[in-house]
């Protein structure tokens, strides 16, 4: 397909010469990401990197941008002899035709394109969204036999399930949520879920709410082994009363990102800065509200913690916010 021969403009390998041994067992990763979640994706890195320490790790990051700071930070995680970063620039012209939304952007469908990328470099893959942390050791999941599968996934807690399932005609009675994926790469490519995938987006993009989700859940039905939750748990720092289960290894953040500001009341979030601080990005501050949206947050941040002036401070701020955006400011 056309798309795979442009997609790609340039490749940019950061490993030190002569520190990788590529000659042992390498754990493949991937991301895809814009700009935005450089930060995320950064602190993801350092904490599989400390949880797995006896593991030679292949991070390949497929990207339309990295600003030149985070692009040095990087260059720094891959300084240790265990670690080989590349970054794939993507031709971002190549997925103009795809659908986007609010949530979504364009570098959703990276996936997409790395499975295939990846064909005769990996046999394996790990896909990873980029505000996922990883808090214990891959091993367990890494060891788990894939049996004829394509990927290992992981039930979505998404409140319409069932909705979804039928709607998409899905007759294993599952629905996975495509932030984590162990991918047999062999078999992808075997299966052209790549060509099939971005044919189906682009035949019927309205049909597919959840954008590529959607699609891969409906091209690996029946070819998905479904592993604990554990590995992929959902957490949503709207509740305070979330707790999170034991044994769990990668917790997914979905709506705000413990990198925000208006999160940092969060019993949560204070694990994820102890990996921050670990990583190349622990001089970076909290990504400050911008939308009226997220200057209620700010305020109602402040109010949890019983700080009530600046709660009322960031309460008038979105009231300004909210009433020029009405008016077209």
């Amino acid at each position: 397909m056309e798309l795979f021969s442009n997609s790609i403009l340039s490749t940019k390998k950061l490993t030190q010469q002569n520190t990788f041994d590529s000659s042992k067992n390498i754990l493949h990763i991937g991301f895809g990401i814009d700009a935005r979640f450089a930060l995320g994706m950064g602190v993801l890195m350092t904490s599989i990197i400390l949880n797995n320490p006896e593991r030679n790790i292949a991070f390949h990051v497929f990207t339309d941008e990295l600003n030149s700071d985070d692009t040095k930070r990087l260059e720094l995680l891959a300084q240790k002899d265990t670690v080989e970063i590349t970054i794939y620039y993507i031709n971002l012209s190549a997925f103009e035709k795809f659908p986007t939304s609010p949530g979504w952007s364009h570098a959703t469908y990276y996936r997409f394109i790395m499975g295939e990328r990846l064909y005769g470099i990996a046999d394996k893959m790990l896909y990873l969204d980029a505000d996922v942390l990883c808090v214990g050791s891959l091993d367990e999941l890494l060891a788990t036999n894939m049996e004829d599968n394509i990927i290992l996934g992981i039930d979505d807690c998404m409140t319409d399930f069932d909705v979804k399932v039928k709607n998409l005609s899905i007759q294993n009675g599952h629905y996975f949520n495509a932030g984590v994926m162990y991918i047999d790469v062999n078999k992808w490519h075997n299966e052209n879920i790549a060509s099939r995938a971005i044919q189906m987006i682009l035949e019927d993009p309205k049909k597919y709410t959840s954008l590529d989700q959607d699609v891969l859940n409906v091209l690996l039905d029946g070819k998905t082994k479904y592993v604990d939750i554990r590995w992929d748990h959902i957490y949503n720092m709207s509740f305070m009363n979330h707790k999170l289960p034991k044994k769990t290894m990668l917790i997914h953040y979905t709506g705000d990102k413990p990198w925000h500001r208006w999160t940092e009341h969060h019993f949560m979030v204070k694990r994820y800065y102890e990996y921050m601080q670990k990583s190349p990005w622990n001089d970076i501050p909290l990504t400050e509200p911008a939308h009226y949206k997220e200057k209620r947050k700010m305020a109602k941040s402040y109010k949890k913690r019983s700080l009530y002036l600046q709660a009322m401070k960031w309460y008038l701020n979105y009231i300004v916010a909210r009433t020029k955006s009405k008016m077209g400011g």
